[in-house]
């Protein structure tokens, strides 16, 4: 994959059924995105990062959930 950056982090993910914590050791950065939460008084957003684990699955951890593992190049 060139060109992504790779992290690592935490996220909540659903899979068959329920909620579960991942924690993973190396993701590939794509790009910054919104996710919300619905609440009685409306949404409420926040920054995601979305993130391709090495089996293919895609994530999206909060922004301070990652951490970037290497060194972007200058171009």
């Amino acid at each position: 994959m060139e060109n992504l950056r790779r992290c690592k982090g935490k996220c909540n993910i659903y899979e068959n059924g329920k909620w579960s914590s991942l924690e993973f050791d190396l993701g590939y950065f794509h790009e910054w995105g919104m996710n919300y939460e619905e609440f009685e008084s409306g949404a409420g957003n926040y920054s995601v990062a979305i993130v391709e684990l090495p089996d293919g699955r895609i994530v999206m951890p909060v922004a301070d959930d990652i951490v970037f593992i290497d060194l972007m190049k200058n171009e």
